[in-house]
C-alpha cells in the first residue's frame, strides 16, 4: 500500500500543499475550517509527518510570521469592467494606507474564479481584499488560506468585511424623494444577482412605504432574461412599460441602485420619448463621475466613501495578518453621503 504524502492530504482536504505544510509546522495564517479539514484528512489517511529535523528548511520551533509586504485587491464578477472608477478609488485608499507601512497593494481582476493563479497564495501574499458578488470553490479555498477581507456584500459571510451601508442607501434615497414632494416613486433594477443592489432596493421599498409613499418595484420579466441579452435592452423593456402607463398613474421619481444603471436609464428614457427631469426625477448610487458626467439633468447620487473604505479595509486586514489567531469576525459599515443633483 502506498505511503500517504503531504500532497495526498492536501488533495483530500481540498487545500493547497502550502496550507498542509503550515499546519504541520505550526505556522499561523490558516483558518479554523481549513485546519479542521487537514486534521481530518491526516487521520483518515493515517499520514505521519516526518520529524521536524528531517523537514527541509524547518526547525523544531514554529517559524515566526514572515511578511511579504504584499497585499492584493482581487476583483471579479464584472466589478472592474462595470465599476472601474469605483474600484480604482477603493484601491487608491488601500494603496495610500499600505504605502505608510511600506506594503505594496496589487490590483488584480479575475473573469474566471475557477482558475485562480497559483501564485495567489500565502507563500506570496500577506492578505487579500475581495471585491465581487460571491466567490467560487477555488477562490473560497484560497480566501480560507490567506487572511482575507470582503469589500462587498457577499454570500460567504465568514471573513472580515468593510461594507457600504446598503440599507442606509435605500433609506436615504426614499427620504430624498419624500423631501422633493414626490408621492409615487419606483425603484428599477436590471441586476438580480448583486446582493448589494438587493439590499438597497429592499430598504428603499421599506422606507418609502414607511413614509406613506406609493412605491413600485420594476425589474425584467423572466421572459426577458435570455442569454447574452444586453443591459440596455433590459432597461429599454422597463421604460417601455413606464411609457405605456397613463401619466396620472405613472411614478414621478425613480431610484436606481447604481450609477451604471442610471446612465442606461437616462438613454432608455429618451428612447421612449420621455424626458429625465421632466417626466421623472432620478436618484442613484455610487457617485461614479464616468457614468454621471454626460447626464442632463445630472441626478442626485449617494456617495459610498470608496477611498475611505479602501483605507479602513487595509487597516483591518493588516490587523488580521498580524493577529491571525483572532477568531472573531469584524464587519465595519460606512455611512453613505447624499450628493445633490447639479443643474447646469
Amino acid at each position: 500500500m502506498k505511503t500517504p504524502t503531504m500532497t495526498d492530504v492536501a488533495q483530500q482536504a481540498g487545500v493547497s500543499h502550502a496550507t498542509v505544510s503550515r499546519i504541520i509546522n505550526g505556522r499561523p495564517g490558516v483558518s479554523a475550517r481549513a485546519e479542521e479539514a487537514v486534521r481530518k484528512a491526516i487521520a483518515e489517511l493515517q499520514y505521519l509527518a516526518p520529524p521536524s529535523s528531517q523537514r527541509p528548511g524547518r526547525s523544531v520551533k514554529p517559524a515566526a510570521l514572515t511578511m511579504h509586504n504584499h497585499v492584493a485587491l482581487l476583483t471579479f464578477d464584472r466589478a472592474l469592467t462595470e465599476h472601474s472608477a469605483f474600484v480604482a478609488s477603493i484601491y487608491e485608499g488601500a494603496r495610500r494606507a499600505a504605502a505608510e507601512k511600506n506594503i505594496t497593494v496589487s490590483l488584480l481582476s479575475l473573469d474566471d474564479c475557477t482558475s485562480v493563479p497559483d501564485w495567489i497564495s500565502r507563500d506570496n501574499l500577506d492578505g487579500l481584499l475581495l471585491h465581487g458578488l460571491r466567490s467560487r470553490d477555488r477562490l473560497t479555498r484560497t480566501a480560507a488560506e490567506i487572511p482575507s477581507l470582503w469589500l462587498t456584500t457577499n454570500a460567504e459571510g465568514e471573513n472580515d468585511a468593510v461594507l457600504p451601508g446598503n440599507s442606509a442607501v435605500g433609506e436615504m434615497a426614499a427620504q430624498y424623494l419624500k423631501r422633493k414632494q414626490h408621492l409615487h416613486v419606483a425603484v428599477l433594477t436590471i441586476d438580480s444577482e448583486n446582493p448589494s443592489y438587493e439590499v438597497r432596493v429592499d430598504s428603499f421599498v421599506k422606507e418609502a412605504r414607511k413614509l406613506k409613499l406609493k412605491v413600485t418595484k420594476q425589474s425584467p420579466k423572466k421572459t426577458d432574461l435570455k442569454p447574452n441579452t444586453a443591459a440596455s435592452e433590459l432597461m429599454d423593456g422597463l421604460f417601455h412599460r413606464l411609457s405605456t402607463t397613463p401619466k396620472g398613474t405613472r411614478p414621478t421619481a425613480l431610484f436606481l441602485p447604481s450609477d451604471y444603471m442610471t446612465a442606461l436609464a437616462h438613454a432608455a428614457c429618451r428612447r421612449c420619448k420621455l424626458e429625465p427631469g421632466r417626466d421623472f426625477e432620478f436618484i442613484s448610487c455610487d457617485n461614479e463621475s464616468a457614468y454621471l458626467e454626460g447626464l442632463y439633468p445630472r441626478p442626485a447620487t449617494i456617495d459610498l466613501g470608496t477611498e475611505a473604505r479602501g483605507k479602513l479595509a487595509f487597516e483591518l486586514l493588516l490587523s488580521r495578518i498580524q493577529d491571525p489567531a483572532r477568531d472573531r469576525k469584524a464587519t465595519l459599515l460606512l455611512d453613505p453621503v447624499l450628493v445633490e443633483d447639479c443643474v447646469l
